[in-house]
C-alpha cells in the first residue's frame, strides 16, 4: 500500500520543499539588463575560443575571462552573481536579455559569414584576374616576335637558293 502511496508524498514533497525559495532582494547595484546582454555576449565569444593557439595567446597574455568582463564593466564577481540570480528568478525577463543575446550572436554570425563570402569573391576575382594576365601577358608577345624572327630567317635563305 506504501508503494502506491510514494510516488503522491513524493510530489508534495518536492512542491512543499520549493516553496520555501523566496523571491531574491533586488540588488542596490543591479545591472542594467542592456549591460547584462552586453556581458552574456562578451562571455559567449570568450568562451568559444577553442583553437588551440588562440587559448595559449590568452593564457601567455595571462587574459581570464572572467576578469576581463569584470574590468571592462567595473563590476565585481558579486555584483554579477546577485544580478544574475536576481534575473533568473524573473524568468521572463531573463528569457528577454538571452533572446536579445541569441539575436545578436546571430547578427554578428551572419555579418562574418557574409564578410567571409565576400573575401572569398574577391579572391576568385583575383585569382581569374592572374589566369587573364598570364595569357596576355608581354612575354607571349615578344615571343611572337622572336617568332617572325625565325621566320624571316627561312625565307632568306629561300630567296638566297633561288638566286
Amino acid at each position: 500500500m506504501l508503494k502506491k502511496f510514494f510516488p503522491y508524498i513524493f510530489v508534495l514533497l518536492c512542491v512543499v520543499s520549493c516553496y520555501k525559495f523566496k523571491e531574491p532582494e533586488k540588488p542596490k547595484n543591479l545591472i542594467s539588463k542592456a549591460d547584462m546582454v552586453n556581458i552574456l555576449i562578451d562571455l559567449k565569444l570568450i568562451v568559444s575560443v577553442t583553437a588551440p593557439n588562440d587559448i595559449k595567446v590568452l593564457d601567455s597574455a595571462n587574459i581570464k575571462s572572467e576578469n576581463y568582463i569584470y574590468k571592462k564593466y567595473h563590476i565585481d564577481s558579486t555584483q554579477f552573481a546577485l544580478s544574475n540570480n536576481y534575473y533568473a528568478f524573473h524568468l521572463e525577463e531573463y528569457d528577454d536579455i538571452y533572446k536579445k543575446v541569441k539575436d545578436s550572436l546571430e547578427a554578428l554570425s551572419a555579418f562574418y559569414e557574409a564578410l567571409e563570402q565576400t573575401e572569398l569573391k574577391e579572391q576568385r576575382i583575383k585569382d581569374s584576374l592572374k589566369l587573364v594576365v598570364n595569357k596576355d601577358s608581354i612575354k607571349n608577345i615578344s615571343t611572337k616576335t622572336n617568332l617572325k624572327k625565325e621566320l624571316v630567317k627561312p625565307l632568306s635563305k629561300i630567296d638566297s637558293q633561288l638566286e
